[in-house]
């Protein structure tokens, strides 16, 4: 009879990964090399995830929670839109937000080229999010999404420059974009 997975070992693994990649360049994680820091074999790591990208997904999403519960009412006012912003692209001064980022411009960077879209379903569903508030403040509707969409890539413009600069201040940066989109700004995209 097979023994009934431990239902606390996921989590651990998830939690000890995340410590060891807070070090590690991605390229330089493989199973078997996870398996090693777990002080195990591949196994545990295959059976309980499937692979290394489910483990790192997993890790994100362990990191990530407190960005899956933000939400932003279309009706919010400026201080909320910049809770809302700090709250999904900064703080970065938390080493486990700090490596969330990191991971997820790493991971979303190759997403396109093995068929997965978890960053940009994540991206439209802040441009969906700003275009809502922008509307409900005035924006015309065909200008609203064009609005958010520079937003978005502002905060992530914020956000990178934070991982990548520690002198960077994320969250200052990010309240800033909320004052200047409620000041009326415009904001470039591509």
């Amino acid at each position: 009879m097979p023994r009934k997975p431990d239902p606390t070992l996921r989590p651990a693994i998830v939690t000890k990964v995340a410590r060891h990649l807070r070090d590690t360049k991605l390229e330089n994680v493989s199973v078997r090399s996870l398996g090693r820091v777990l002080g195990t074999s591949a196994y545990p790591i295959v059976y309980h995830f499937g692979s290394r990208d489910a483990l790192l997904q997993a890790v994100v999403d362990h990191l990530d929670a407190p960005v899956a519960d933000a939400t932003l009412e279309p009706g919010a006012d400026v201080a909320d839109l910049a809770d809302y912003l700090v709250t999904v692209f900064g703080r970065l001064d938390d080493p486990d937000r700090c490596l969330a980022a990191r991971l997820v411009f790493e991971l979303g960077s190759v997403e396109a080229l093995d068929g997965r879209d978890r960053e940009r379903t994540f991206q439209r569903e802040q441009i969906a999010a700003l275009t809502a508030w922008c509307t409900a403040h005035g924006h015309h509707p065909d200008e609203a999404e064009r609005v958010a969409r520079g937003v978005v890539l502002a905060a992530r413009g914020a956000q990178w420059g934070a991982v990548v600069d520690t002198s960077v201040d994320a969250d200052a940066a990010l309240r800033e974009i909320a004052a200047q989109l409620a000041s009326g700004a415009r904001f470039a995209t591509v």
